[in-house]
């Protein structure tokens, strides 16, 4: 699953107000409906406050009826709470619009796992809405290396209920399932070791926990939005809640982005080859892209390409992903072409 970064450090006033209101009065000129003689629900319009720039605001039914996210709920009648989270509303809608879309086009894709692993790990599954975010908060903190989309510094290993590696041919971070139940793990076990809710453990997860903990005892508190956070994770939040409000209100706020199917695909498990075997090899056998078949199993370093059948003299067993109904297809191309050992998949 890829994930685009967007800048964490923004600034909040309004640059160049001739140049860029005249490009918002354009964006909203399209976004607002034509009269129509079919009576239709109106498109809430953005709010024009006297400096001249169009925003937009949160919609009046969570002012009303509370929001929650991640299990918890938000002080959002609160001023500063309320500042914050509208701020990321607009930098989402408006400077980072294309990356907005792809957020939640990607999100579509790949809630189904999210749901599966969050569910049976009994995490909110609002943890979906904060992977984008995630991502490039601890990248702009540069607190460690970070790969994939839950930003993982090392594999997790058999002990954290994922055995996953990271060497020559293969980064396991970059699977999506691996990835997430190595995640699912870790925040859970800072829940545990805080004592505090899902957003504070969201907070340890980039930081660090010894960190959050001294910020929980400077403060005196235990709120994410009560203690004073590092600009960039105080963004994290506000633009979690964001993400989560844009993509459940997406009519309200003019965005007509066609959900994309959910990435469905076969998995053949157990698979221990007799000879390396090439995603290219792979994408001529099922008659698809080879870069549909590295986006299947994103595991496999691109420099490598393959998925080989030893390391080191020892043989391994692969899971390989391909196209919803052409798992068949792989296994009997395997057989022919003298990939598969006798004793796989008898």
């Amino acid at each position: 699953m890829s994930s685009k970064a967007v800048p964490l450090a923004i600034s909040k006033k309004c640059f160049n107000r001739n140049v860029i209101c005249w490009v918002l009065g354009f964006i909203f000129l399209f976004l607002t409906p034509t009269q129509s003689h079919t009576a239709s629900p109106p498109v809430p319009k953005p709010n024009t406050p006297s400096d001249g720039c169009p925003s937009f605001s949160i919609p009046n039914s969570l002012l009303g009826d509370g929001f929650e996210l991640g299990g918890e709920k938000v002080p959002i009648t609160r001023p500063d709470v309320r500042a914050r989270v509208e701020f990321q509303i607009n930098f989402l809608l408006f400077d980072a619009r294309s990356v907005l879309g792809e957020w939640l086009k990607e999100k579509r894709k790949y809630s189904w796992i999210f749901e599966e692993i969050f569910s049976k790990e009994d995490i909110p599954l609002d943890f979906a809405w904060l992977a984008p975010v995630l991502a490039g908060t601890i990248r702009s903190l540069n607190s460690h290396p970070s790969v994939g989309v839950w930003g993982l510094d090392r594999p997790c290993s058999s002990s954290e209920g994922a055995e996953m590696h990271d060497d020559t041919w293969r980064d396991d971070r970059l699977d999506i399932h691996l990835a997430t139940r190595c995640f699912a793990y870790r925040i859970k076990n800072l829940k545990q070791e805080l004592g505090a809710g899902w957003l504070m453990s969201s907070v340890a997860y980039a930081l660090s926990l010894k960190t959050t903990k001294d910020l929980i005892e400077k403060w005196n508190s235990s709120s994410v939005w009560d203690i004073p956070l590092p600009n960039s994770v105080e963004d994290m939040l506000g633009r979690w809640a964001a993400l989560k409000i844009i993509g459940m209100n997406k009519s309200m706020y003019g965005l007509k982005y066609a959900d994309p199917a959910p990435l469905t695909y076969d998995n053949i498990t157990s698979i221990e080859l007799t000879k390396d075997l090439s995603i290219g090899e792979v994408a001529k056998f099922v008659k698809v892209s080879p870069r549909l078949i590295l986006e299947l199993n994103p595991k496999i370093k691109p420099n490598s390409g393959i998925f080989p059948a030893k390391v080191n003299g020892r043989p391994l067993m692969h899971s390989i992903a391909v196209p919803s109904g052409s798992g068949r297809l792989l296994l009997r191309k395997l057989q022919e072409s003298g990939y598969l050992a006798p004793e796989t998949h008898k």
